[in-house]
């Protein structure tokens, strides 16, 4: 059987809007290190088009908006030594999980990179001729311009650089900018070289300095190591001090370059195994395993009282949660059955960080909560781990801080909290909200819910009727004549001139709906599916309101659109569940550089991809997978704590990949009927067989409408 890594493709999904990275990273690594091309960059640096100009030791992945990081930056070169290089054209580009290579031209160089969780590991092969140079750029940053919120160019603002001996050299890059906030952020460097600087030349904004070590704003090192022919810098990174990326340097990569990178191998392929497919397409299997180590890419794990420089507190910390808003839809959910303890400390960090601002943040970067896009989301997933009974999470301070959210104005709703006023005295988000007053008054009545049901579980129950009711708010700002969601005057008047089908073209600044049109978001009503279908005239209407939906291109591979394909099972047909999913999948995901009809979203989309080819999808905030024909015969998750896993097996009869066998005709769990298209957690989370009969005609099974959550969902206490 092939390792699991050798279908690996990062190349899939590096261009478009997708943003992915093709240089290596671990699992929760805080070292993304890859190839940064010309500007005007993408989010995250690369364009395959365009030239390489260096290679740099932070990235984000799969995100849109503004330039972060790109930081701590190296660009070989020979000749004299300079400040100014060229931009490389590639040729034999090659990335594999853990590894990038490419030959830079027309110098001649080959560039090699892999990476532990806390280094950056560079092998550079020159000509036997040649002087082999290196620039450091202690001031890089992304360059990415425009006018989504956040999608300020970065910039570097301070630091200094330091050559320490002739194999070493150290720093701290100061910078501003990038998506969510602008606050300022710090990376600390240390730089090992196998072979000894025969040269070296200091330069900040003011130009070339004769000094050991510069300080300000960008901040470079021109170093010539003469004719070595193979250099090899091993780079960690701090966002404490020069003394913690020493110790990563010492700690990680002792080792030589290629024990490195069987190494970072290891790593992942010890990830993949969590999930074992069998008998889909080579391409299916190529998506699947490379999207699973985008799901694992972000956020970045600190460690405990380790990399979080802003406070010690016992707990484990994470950055670069970029953010809730996006991976709530399914990546914490397929976390959840994969590493549990990592979703459980996730959890943890986000209360430990309401202990120290005051509030759930919706996004986490560098040390600062950053742009809130719905309301919180923070409360989704609480209330989701409790009904999966996720344990080591104290769900009592949880519902505290989700309330604040409800009851307590916000100091800054850009960063913390609600918009309140209107929510309160109104009962719904009016058009004195000026940015997306809609999909955000959508949002906070499904976080309403939760807090609910999160207060049910804990047996509050005046808490959870008073939220209960309020999550019923929902409902005031559909208009019955568009049978969709639309914007309100203070005095209760509809807004004139609504289009239900458009959005301002940088949607993001919509005043109505976020990052979609009304059309689209009118579907987001995850604790009410069941009233959504009776407002638009019972289960046949509804389909045909879902078919023109899909019919009409209106669905695009959004994270707030991701669920949609699934609504048929509110209406009884599974069987057009099925067709749609395996439409989109076709459609919006393709083991090309840009496979994926959308930004990755801090896995998001790998997410979507992942669930719905092994036929088991979330849905977010409760407790129920939805079911349909899995693109393999036969899946194996293990399940639960990595030292006591586990197996559920969702396995085929009759073949599904490529055969027209997409229905699925009969179903069964542990040889017990299954006669529905959904499952909860609890009847899969000890593991076991879930065996669906496939075939290639639609028929009776699965009829059954999952609960409503607000009318027969029977109290459960957590455990």
């Amino acid at each position: 059987m092939r390792r699991r890594v050798e279908y690996v493709d990062p190349f899939i999904g590096v261009d478009g809007e997708n943003n992915c990275l093709c240089g290596p990273y671990l699992p929760g690594s805080i070292v993304r290190l890859g190839p940064d091309t010309l500007p005007p960059q993408l989010s995250h640096g690369y364009d395959s088009s365009r030239p390489i100009i260096r290679f740099s030791h932070t990235h984000v992945s799969g995100t849109g908006g503004g330039g972060r990081y790109g930081n701590v930056g190296f660009t070989p070169y020979t000749g004299m030594q300079r400040f100014h290089i060229d931009p490389y054209l590639k040729e034999n580009e090659h990335a594999e999980a853990g590894y990038y290579s490419v030959q830079l031209m027309p110098a001649s160089i080959q560039a090699e990179l892999t990476s532990t969780a806390r280094t950056g590991i560079h092998r550079y092969s020159f000509s036997a001729r040649d002087a082999a140079n290196l620039l450091i750029d202690a001031g890089s940053v992304i360059q990415v311009g425009g006018d989504e919120p956040g999608k300020t160019t970065g910039v570097s603002t301070g630091g200094y650089l330091e050559v320490i001996s002739e194999y070493e050299i150290a720093g701290r890059s100061d910078l501003r900018g990038g998506w969510g906030h602008e606050f300022p952020y710090s990376v600390y460097f240390y730089i090992r070289f196998d072979q000894p600087m025969k040269s070296s030349l200091l330069a900040d904004a003011g130009g070339v300095r004769r000094s050991p070590s510069v300080d300000g704003p960008n901040c470079k090192a021109s170093l010539s190591f003469g004719d070595c022919g193979v250099l090899v810098a091993k780079t960690g990174i701090s966002y404490v001090s020069v003394g913690k990326a020493r110790a990563s340097v010492d700690r990680e990569a002792s080792a030589g370059f290629d024990e490195i990178r069987q190494a970072a191998s290891s790593i992942w392929e010890d990830k993949l195994s969590r999930v074992t497919v069998e008998g889909g397409s080579e391409e299916h299997t190529r998506l699947f395993y490379t999207l699973m180590t985008r799901l694992f890419c972000m956020p970045s794990d600190l460690g405990v009282d380790d990399e979080n420089f802003a406070w010690e507190s016992g707990v484990r910390h994470f950055t670069d949660l970029y953010a809730l808003w996006d991976s709530v839809r399914n990546a914490n959910s397929l976390i959840t059955l994969l590493d549990p303890q990592l979703e459980a400390d996730i959890l943890n960090c986000l209360l430990d960080i309401a202990d120290h601002t005051g509030w759930l943040p919706d996004a986490w970067i560098m040390g600062h909560s950053a742009m809130i896009q719905g309301g919180s989301s923070a409360d989704v997933l609480f209330c989701e781990a409790a009904l999966k009974n996720l344990e080591g999470i104290d769900y009592a301070k949880a519902l505290k801080q989700m309330r604040k959210n409800n009851e307590v104005p916000s100091p800054d709703t850009w960063l913390y909290g609600r918009h309140l006023k209107d929510y309160h005295a109104l009962g719904y988000l009016s058009t004195d909200v000026k940015k997306n007053c809609v999909s955000r008054h959508m949002e906070y009545t499904y976080q309403d819910w939760c807090i609910g049901r999160l207060a049910e579980v804990l047996g509050e129950e005046e808490t959870a009727e008073t939220y209960y009711a309020s999550s019923e708010k929902l409902w005031n700002l559909w208009r019955e004549d568009l049978k969709c969601f639309a914007p309100r005057l203070p005095g209760g008047e509809w807004a004139g001139s609504f289009d239900p089908t458009s959005c301002l073209p940088d949607s993001w600044n919509d005043p109505y709906f976020y990052e979609g049109t009304s059309l689209q978001w009118s579907f987001s009503t995850h604790h009410d599916f069941h009233e959504l279908v009776e407002r638009h005239g019972g289960k046949d209407a509804f389909i045909g309101h879902l078919d023109r939906f899909f019919d009409g291109g209106f669905y695009n591979s959004k994270e707030t659109m991701l669920h949609i394909p699934y609504l048929y099972i509110y209406a009884g047909r599974p069987d057009r569940a099925a067709d749609r999913v395996r439409e989109c999948l076709t459609k919006y995901f393709r083991a090309e550089r840009d496979g994926l009809g959308d930004n990755e979203d801090m896995g998001c989309q790998s997410a979507f991809f992942i669930c719905s080819a092994m036929g088991l999808y979330p849905l977010m905030g409760q407790d129920i997978y939805f079911l349909v024909p899995p693109l393999f015969n036969k899946v194996t998750l293990m399940l639960g704590a990595k030292e006591t896993p586990v197996p559920l097996t969702i396995e085929t009869q009759g073949e599904c990949s490529g055969s027209g066998n997409r229905y699925i005709r009969s179903a069964s769990i542990n040889g017990k009927a299954l006669n529905r298209a959904w499952v909860r957690h609890e009847e899969i989370a000890g593991g076991g067989t879930l065996l669906l009969k496939l075939g290639s005609e639609p028929g009776e099974w699965g009829s059954m409408i999952p609960p409503s959550p607000l009318k027969e969902w029977e109290p459960r206490t957590f455990a």
